[in-house]
């Protein structure tokens, strides 16, 4: 039993999907989750001059964990009725939060670490840190993980490059099995949870109460993502069809510098942004089949 589930006890689990950037502080014992601005009010053409696709940051959730008497779905198909809430500038606050440091399941995530570069290139600014009205105009979500358990939903296969998955200088070489999604699991006691959803230019703050669905299951379940706006409900008839090539990985780039202030290219020696390059995964596989997020460690 892993250390986001609890005997007789309810289940917080919250899935994100698309172009997150996943910052692991080993020092703060915590990770957050990065959503870069990927849409019109920034410039849509990329340092390497190609046109990045606008992409659309929400919130999904069950509406019988919202309403009491909704019905819940089947577990395999997902809600029976679902609640988008679109993300805009606005930062998710899941209280209390739990004691102790983030666990992840493998450690490193299967996702590419652009920890690589770190000689060479930073983030804008201290993912902790307090955000203001038009401050940071390059991200538009974020939310800090503390406790639980964090697991990749896919297994990387086995590798013929030496060291951990992603931390390899020419991890955009070759196709790899990137997980298509991250789930966070965490106990929380009684049956029912209140998040927080706070814009940072207007300081607004919507409460959103989660409870446990009368069904017996003891999961209140959230999906937040980052994707291209074709299906936000996520219809699995409408899925999307499978990418080889992640491009919209490069939007990740916008959340950091040059250590000397210049091109990012230029320091990290390509001529164009790197991306990653997925392995086909079958129909009934967990997370976006083309979509995939990355990592950058802090010490």
């Amino acid at each position: 039993m892993s250390s986001g589930q609890v005997q007789n006890g309810v289940t917080l689990s919250v899935e994100f999907a698309g172009i997150c950037l996943y910052v692991v502080d080993r020092q703060q014992r915590n990770v957050s989750v990065l959503m870069p601005v990927a849409d019109g009010r920034v410039d849509e053409k990329h340092e390497d001059k190609t046109n990045g696709i606008r992409h659309v940051p929400y919130l999904l959730a069950d509406l019988a964990n919202i309403s009491p008497g909704v019905p819940a779905g089947l577990a395999g198909d997902g809600p029976q009725f679902g609640v988008v809430r679109r993300l805009s500038r606005e930062e998710i606050l899941f209280e209390p939060e739990e004691r102790g440091g983030i666990t992840l399941q493998p450690d490193p995530l299967p996702l590419p670490d652009l920890t690589v570069y770190k000689s060479v290139i930073r983030l804008k600014d201290d993912p902790l840190a307090p955000i203001g009205r038009g401050e940071r105009p390059e991200l538009n979500v974020r939310t800090i993980l503390r406790g639980g358990t964090l697991v990749a939903t896919t297994v990387v296969e086995s590798s013929t490059r030496s060291g951990p998955p992603g931390q390899d200088p020419d991890w955009d070489k070759d196709p790899a099995d990137w997980a298509g999604s991250i789930k966070w699991t965490r106990p929380i006691s009684g049956n029912s949870l209140t998040i927080r959803i706070r814009n940072w230019d207007t300081g607004k703050e919507t409460p959103l109460t989660l409870t446990v669905p009368p069904d017996g299951r003891q999961v209140i379940e959230l999906k937040v993502a980052i994707l291209c706006d074709e299906n936000p409900l996520e219809w699995k008839e409408f899925k999307r069809r499978f990418q080889k090539e992640d491009v919209d990985f490069k939007w990740l780039f916008r959340l950091f510098e040059a250590n000397d202030g210049g091109s990012i290219l230029k320091a990290i020696k390509r001529e164009k942004l790197p991306y990653p390059r997925l392995k086909p995964r079958g129909p009934r596989a967990a997370g976006d089949p083309g979509c995939t997020g990355g990592q950058f460690q802090r010490p």
